[in-house]
């Protein structure tokens, strides 16, 4: 996230999205320790990413194949983090940097995804869909997509909308273009308070039953949202 980002989740009473990356974490396991970069404050050449076990990236809200200084700057975090061989998590936004900077491509999607992705079908199986249901929804909201994959990654899921999760075939880096991260509820406050930015895509009687869904998803968790995310880590203790 940049500083604009950062600064928009305040206004709109909304925690940061990493807070929920880093309790995931903690109810696994109390003793890891986290630390957060927040790109737009450090001076990432003086950055030792070395110490670090595992990386784990957020979403946001640009597009990666923008050309600014923001975008810029995460392509060089993720180039010097991925040379470490470090087992890596990126959602979202993570998949669309981590697909980029290895030679994949963005491109903005002809149909977007709003507060959650649905029908997503596990293609190949993988541990981190252990006890998962074969076709299940999940977290989602997006404005782009993956259009090709990079060399030696494949798909593991993906539904009508979009590739839903990438794998290297030898390396552990794990890709999501949803959040199993993040509560539903938490995408509907925010998309609560950007209401206007949806109402010439949706009637404001289909925006309000929207927000409502995201609440039922979150309240029953027919989906075990957090299992893929709960199985990589898992994974990074054996």
């Amino acid at each position: 996230m940049d500083k604009n980002h950062d600064d928009q989740h305040v206004k709109a009473n909304c925690p940061f999205q990493h807070t929920f990356f880093e309790k995931v974490i903690k109810d696994q396991n109390p003793k890891y320790i986290t630390k957060v970069l927040r790109s737009y404050l450090v001076d990432i050449n003086e950055f030792d990413f070395s110490h670090y076990d595992a990386f784990l990236w957020t979403g946001g809200l640009g597009n990666i194949y923008e050309n600014n200084s923001h975008n810029k700057k995460q392509l060089e975090i993720f180039t010097k983090i991925v040379e470490l061989g470090k087992p890596i998590w990126g959602s979202c936004w993570g998949l669309q940097v981590f697909v980029t900077v290895l030679g994949g491509k963005i491109t903005k999607s002809s149909i977007p995804e709003f507060g959650f992705a649905n029908n997503i079908k596990i293609k190949n199986d993988h541990y981190i869909y252990r006890n998962k249901k074969d076709l299940f929804t999940a977290p989602g909201h997006h404005y782009d997509s993956v259009e090709n994959i990079p060399n030696d990654f494949k798909v593991i899921s993906e539904n009508d909308f979009s590739i839903q999760s990438i794998v290297h075939k030898k390396y552990n880096i794990i890709c999501t273009q949803y959040h199993p991260e993040l509560p539903y509820n938490f995408i509907g406050n925010l998309m609560t308070y950007w209401k206007t930015n949806y109402l010439d895509k949706m009637t404001g009687e289909k925006f309000s039953e929207l927000i409502h869904n995201l609440e039922q998803l979150e309240n029953r968790d027919l989906y075990d949202r957090k299992l893929e995310l709960v199985n990589w880590l898992n994974s990074l203790e054996n």
